[in-house]
């Protein structure tokens, strides 16, 4: 390993390769400013990544004339880049997080031959950190023929399966800027009102999985009202502090990424009730079926009135991607007593349209297919598909329609 500038680190890599980059909230800062610094030595890079919170500074130059940018999970940061619908830009894989270490690996369609990551300074026992956002890049790092690593003070060290060798790294640079955060949404009366129906259908006993959003943040500040319940989960947020507060029990913590605040990374810095894990065990299906009572909460854009549900686009824009929606949805089916939740309010924030619509709109992609639908939540109640005929389906999610768009939904038929 040698410690270097970024900007030399940036000089190892082969043009014409694949570069992933890291996602949630690692964002190391100098090593994407030096990318996007010394972008012209390159005429035909492929650059990946999954979602991120930070600002993507490596798009800011040469994206369409030096590289190109492909991600498997889009983001509001990149929504005025999948505007432009550029080819040449940028390009969407639909994968799914299960699938994941498998498609981007030595043997997979896509090779990972440079992997860019943000670790925690080196450890007495020669090993980094990569702190709340373990995810994929643990696999990705054993793949990759070159390892470039920024070292970053201020990242957590965390518990459970975080660590790799130092060795793995062949260049890296030092750091001490703050890292990328995430806020949870401002609450509105209807998000109060999904909550409390999540709540209702969330056993004691059960193992939560929270997607990312306003309803799961605020269904994590409330899960300590239940009885032992236990957190096996891709992404926790900041609610957890208040979870871990609360919790009458020793509760069990297993999470792929962390998001949140700078006090909630400082808190977790070496705490051993949250085990990190990488996504090859966040997203097994088999080992989340094994809980009992598995309890997967996710939200969508929008549903059919047949319970098919789009996650990802609004009309042709991508603004998510397929994820880990499926890996939960059929853990809990698989899993004893578990349930799976959809959750979304429902209409636009606007109010003018409704997210329950007659069908998906053509071309529009399936992200849970409706065989694999379970319960729907918006603030007017439940809808329980499983089991139910198209018909049942169709009247039962009009039944927790906005009251607006209830006729219209009903003549749809």
């Amino acid at each position: 390993m040698k410690i270097v500038p970024p900007e030399i680190a940036i000089q190892a890599i082969p043009d014409n390769s694949n570069v992933i980059m890291p996602g949630g909230c690692a964002e190391p800062v100098n090593v994407f400013e030096a990318f996007a610094a010394n972008v012209e030595r390159f005429n035909a890079l492929t650059v990946y990544s999954g979602f991120g919170f930070g600002r993507y500074a490596y798009l800011k130059r040469g994206l369409g004339a030096h590289f190109r940018y492909v991600t498997w999970q889009a983001s509001g940061t990149l929504r005025e880049l999948f505007k432009e619908n550029d080819r040449r830009k940028v390009g969407f894989a639909p994968i799914r997080l299960a699938d994941l270490n498998r498609i981007v690996s030595r043997e997979g369609p896509i090779k990972p031959h440079v992997v860019v990551v943000q670790t925690s300074i080196p450890q007495s026992d020669g090993t980094v950190s990569l702190g709340g956002s373990v995810g994929a890049m643990l696999d990705f790092v054993t793949e990759a023929d070159l390892v470039i690593a920024e070292f970053n003070m201020n990242v957590p060290v965390t518990g459970g399966e975080s660590r790799f060798s130092i060795d793995r790294i062949h260049y890296a640079t030092e750091s001490a800027t703050p890292l990328a955060t995430y806020s949870t949404p401002p609450a509105k009366p209807r998000d109060e009102q999904i909550v409390q129906h999540v709540m209702d259908l969330v056993p004691d006993n059960a193992w939560v999985q929270l997607g990312l959003g306003a309803v799961p943040d605020r269904v994590l500040n409330r899960l300590a009202d239940k009885r032992n319940v236990n957190l096996f989960s891709g992404l926790l947020t900041g609610g957890l502090l208040t979870y871990l507060d609360r919790a009458r029990h020793s509760p069990q913590v297993t999470a792929g990424e962390l998001a949140g605040d700078k006090a909630f990374y400082e808190f977790c810095h070496q705490e051993t009730r949250i085990k990190m894990a990488p996504l090859r065990v966040t997203h097994e299906v088999a080992t989340l079926a094994a809980l009992p009572r598995f309890v997967s909460i996710n939200s969508a854009v929008e549903i059919d009135l047949q319970g098919q549900s789009n996650g990802e686009t609004l009309g042709a824009l991508q603004i998510s991607g397929v994820g880990g929606s499926m890996d939960y949805v059929e853990a809990a089916a698989q899993s004893r007593g578990g349930i799976s939740i959809i959750a979304l309010p429902s209409t636009t924030d606007d109010g003018k349209h409704s997210k329950i619509v007659p069908r998906l709109a053509a071309g529009a992609p399936v992200t849970t297919p409706r065989f694999a639908v379970d319960c729907i939540i918006t603030e007017y109640g439940v809808a329980h598909l499983k089991g139910r005929d198209l018909w049942a389906r169709a009247e039962a999610l009009i039944a927790i329609a906005h009251p607006d768009f209830r006729d219209g939904l009903a003549n749809s038929l």
